[in-house]
Order: C-alpha cells, then structure tokens, then sequence
C-alpha cells in the first residue's frame, strides 16, 4: 500500500511513522482563494498530476482509493488518465467540490449512508457505513471492560454519568471556553473528561486547580487521547462535540448520545452530519454561536431525564455499521482484481 499526499500536510511525519510508504505529491486548493490563489492551487495541481503520473509508471498500482480534498486530485487525474481505477468513499454525508469531481472519474463510490446516495446519480454507489479504527472495535466488542478501565484511570466514580467534550485533535476553542463557563454547573451535575487540545491544557488545568476540592476529582482536562479513546468513549454516558466524519461512525459505534456543535467554517459538512444524528434521534444540535451560552443548560437537561438519554442510546446505536471497513475492503480487492494495471507504463515525461 502506497499513501499518496502533500509534501507538507501532516500525512508527510505520521504515514512514515506507521511503516507505510508515503509518496509526496504537489497539490493545492482553488475554492475560495481569489483569482491569484486559485491559479497556484492550479499550477500545484498540475505539477502533481506530472509527479503521480510518473510515480504511477513505477510503482504500477492497481487501484486508487481516496477520499476527496483538494490533495486527492492530481493522483486521481493520473490514475483516471493511466487506466487505474478509482474508488471513491464519502466519509460526510454531502461532498464538497473535489469528491463531485473525482466521483466522475470513479470505477465506483462508497458512501456512509444512504441519505449520500443520491448526489451520485448515474454512478454505481455501495453504503458500506464509516470505518473505525481497529482499537477502538475492540473496546466497543467489550464495551463493559473498557468502560471500567477508563473509569479506574481517569479516576471517575462508578456513581455519576460521564460528559467526553472534544473537539478534535487540535481541540476546539469555542468548546473549550463553553465549558470553562460552565465548568461548576457540569461538575455538579456529572464528571467530565475533556480533550482540550494542547493550545488549551495549561489554562483549563488551571481552572480545574481553582475547582471546590469536593468536585475537582470530577473534572480532567486532557490535551488529546490516541490508544484511550476507545476507555473514553465506552465509559461516556453523554458526548459534547464538533459533527465531523468520524461521529458518524464512532458515536454509533458505541451508542452514545451526543450535543453536537457543528462547525460552521467547512462548508455545510458538518451541518449535514448533524443533522442526520438528530433526525434518527441520537443527537441533539447547538448551534456554535450559542455554545457557550447554553452548554450547561442543554446538558443538565439530558443527564436529568434518564429515560430520553436511554432512547436516544437506542437510537444512535441502531445506526452503526461495524462492518463498514471490511466493506471498504472488499470492494478495494475487487477493483484490482477486475482491472489489473495495464502493461504499458505511462511515460515518464508529461502527462497531457
């Protein structure tokens, strides 16, 4: 497996790390840059087209797999252009311009749910549900022992829910500052564990140290969890979060009910994604401007109605798809099996 992405994003220091084969290819953005960015972002991609065209004459691949954005476009257009075919998976639940784009050039689209369906009309379209990562499986399989293992280690109480705020590897602002408002009214009521993200840590360890000593145990600020977000997850008895791709798939994974506080600067991604939640009864919304005005108030309403916290349990976990990777899988194996890479290597020069 070859993991093709831009010299700089983060892909570059983290495919490395996990033994896998990174190849760099020059991409850029065109939505919303101005006429003079939208031009580099255009250069960039043709340079990448060049570059993957020829990295494709080399390695012969048999199959390209991608998930949209702008740093999937050069590979996908030497790919379309070489004869190799490409699959396409939505992770959100509408695409943005490079996924419209690439699902015309695509052997087939995968898709997270049906209501994805219908934006790729004439294209043959398979919903095979979000993947999630295999750690976070396993904890969801024993759900019960990952619920205990993360109590005992973030030291929280058998005897009151759990609220897990996040926002993300990086965190989210708005987040953070909601619950540094309503960080006694939330203790009182529950214990929260709360991925701030690193900007955020120092600040919110500070305003766990002020806490009443009776409460202070209820409440741990943590910068972001990699191998424990499986604990985090099956111990929560309510999430505070953004609505990105993954909640899609996580959330139901382990039927836990959410607040969701889209993020209104990535098109209508997040919108969308939470408002499938909400209209199959898992999720509640809050808009990201009234965050930090009603947090606490939204959450003391759901712990102190057991009975809809339980429907809605029910609801988002009727929406998990634990298979949804070995569906991806399949349908990678089957495109390179119908279509070997053709004998003729592309040439090494220009690509049109």
């Amino acid at each position: 497996m070859i993991w093709v992405g831009t010299p700089e994003g983060m892909e570059a220091r983290l495919i490395p790390s996990r033994g896998f084969v990174f190849l760099p290819v020059e991409a850029g953005g065109v939505y919303g840059l101005g006429p003079r960015g939208a031009l580099r972002g255009l250069w960039r991609i043709a340079r990448g087209v060049r570059q993957a065209w020829q990295a494709m004459g080399r390695l012969r691949p048999q199959v390209l797999f991608t998930t949209g954005g702008f740093a999937a476009v050069p590979a996908a257009l030497a790919a379309a252009r070489a004869g190799v075919p490409i699959l396409v998976y939505l992770p959100d639940l509408e695409p943005g311009m490079a996924v419209r784009l690439l699902a015309r050039l695509a052997a087939h689209v995968a898709v997270t749910a049906p209501e994805a369906q219908p934006f790729f009309r004439g294209r043959p379209v398979t919903v095979t549900g979000y993947p999630v990562r295999r750690r976070l499986m396993a904890a969801a399989r024993d759900r019960e022992a990952a619920r205990r293992r993360g109590r005992a280690r973030w030291g929280f109480a058998e005897n009151l829910p759990v609220v897990l705020v996040f926002g993300g590897s990086r965190g989210a602002r708005r987040l953070n500052r909601a619950v540094d408002r309503h960080l006694e009214a939330l203790a009182m009521e529950a214990q929260v564990l709360h991925l701030t993200g690193p900007a955020d840590l120092e600040r919110m360890q500070a305003r766990r140290a002020a806490l009443p000593s009776e409460i202070r145990a209820r409440y741990q600020p943590v910068a972001y969890l990699e191998e424990e977000m499986g604990e985090a997850l099956a111990m929560a008895d309510l999430a505070v979060c953004r609505a990105g791709a993954s909640t899609l798939g996580e959330l139901p994974l382990f039927g836990l009910p959410a607040v969701l506080v889209p993020y209104p600067y990535v098109r209508r991604h997040q919108e969308r994604n939470a408002a499938y939640l909400v209209r199959h009864g898992g999720a509640v919304r809050i808009p990201d401007e009234e965050i930090e005005e009603r947090l606490g108030e939204v959450v003391q309403e759901l712990l102190r109605d057991p009975d809809r916290l339980q429907g809605m349990r029910r609801s988002m976990g009727a929406l998990a798809q634990p298979e949804a990777a070995e569906r991806l899988a399949a349908l990678v194996q089957r495109l390179a099996a119908s279509t070997p890479y053709p004998e003729k290597r592309p040439a090494q020069g220009r690509a049109g």
